[in-house]
Parts: C-alpha cells; structure tokens; sequence
C-alpha cells in the first residue's frame, strides 16, 4: 500500500518530532484534561506522537492506552514499560483495534486535520465503537492554513468538525481557541464531545 505524503514525513522525522513535541507549552490543553479527566478513568489517545500527552493523562492518575500510525513513534513509547503493551499501531479512519476495552475518554491532539472531510465523518462513526456510555471525545486541530508543509491539512475552519461530530450523534459540551504551543504563527480549536 502506498504512503501519503503526510506518513512519509512522520516517519522519516519521528525523532526530531519527537523531541520538538515535548517542548511545546501545552497550558490551555491541560486544562481541558484537568477538567474532564479524572483519576482511574480509561483514556485512549489516537496520534499520540512522542507520548507527551498520555504522560501528563498518566501522571493524572488515569488509565492510558495509545495508537499511532508511525512505527517509530510506536517504539520509542514502548520503552516505557508501562506502555509496553498498551501501544497499537493503526491508521485513521477505522482503527481496528483488538482490544476489550471502552473507553471513557479518546484524545486526539494535531491529528484529524490531516485527513480530508470524508475520512472525518468515517472516523466520527467508528470511535463511537471505542466509547464507554456517556464517553467524551477531546479534539485539537489546526485551523491555520499551511501551503508552505509537506504534509496534507484539510481545512477544517467554519465548524466543519463540530457539523461532522453533530451529525454522528455526538454533542458539544465544551470549546476554546488558543495559539500554538511552540510560538508558530498557528491557531488551533480545541473541543470536547460527549456520545
């Protein structure tokens, strides 16, 4: 099967992303994860990149497991031990995932802006699979136009992702704006949806 532009760029980056990632200021972010994550809560993040956030998500004291479609992002967590057999390697827009498990919160940061509308609205559908009863769903993506990038974005401005999400029966419970955490000239939207 033939990469997109956008696998190709994380794989062939993935260690400097990874180190690029973590240092990011991700102040308004935690706050979201402060509010709607609590202590025990099962919580799986899809595109988790360097594990910057599923470590802050741990740290809260919950249950964490992950998914990222670059194989070196996948191994260098799994060097965690905690990790080690909480990491799947799979692509959007269905997961697939072989696991019994619901979850009580999916987190999904910098990530669906790279798949285009019509892949949006099958991954809408398919974490609803994933979802314990009453789940959420916490989003961040980038509204910010990007000629200048290697990588596909879609563009996602003017409520396109809240019609998508609305429309697979889920419901806006919280929204913010905020600027981005590694000083670009980039705006992203961040929004928590409840099944």
């Amino acid at each position: 099967m033939k990469l997109s532009k956008t696998q190709i760029y994380y794989n062939q980056n993935h260690k400097e992303l990874i180190e690029r990632y973590n240092l990011a200021t991700l102040t308004p972010l935690h706050k979201l994860f402060n509010q709607y994550i609590q202590k025990s809560y099962k919580v799986l993040d899809i595109g988790f990149g360097s594990g910057r956030d599923l470590r802050y998500i741990r740290a809260l004291g919950a249950e964490c497991w992950g998914v990222d479609s670059t194989q070196g992002f996948v191994e260098a967590l799994k060097k965690d031990s905690y990790f080690k057999e909480r990491l799947f390697y799979a692509k959007l827009p269905i997961l697939d995932l072989k696991i019994d498990v619901k979850f009580d919160i999916i987190v999904c940061i910098a990530v669906i802006m790279h798949l285009t509308k019509d892949k949006l609205r099958v991954w809408g559908e398919d974490i609803k699979n994933y979802l314990a009863v009453g789940g959420k769903v916490i989003l961040s993506y980038s509204v910010t136009p990007r000629e200048n990038d290697e990588r596909f974005f879609e563009d996602l401005r003017g409520g396109v992702v809240r019609e998508i999400f609305l429309d697979s029966g889920f419901r806006l419970v919280d929204e913010m704006v905020s600027f981005d955490g590694l000083k670009r000239d980039i705006e992203w939207r961040s929004e928590v949806y409840n099944l």
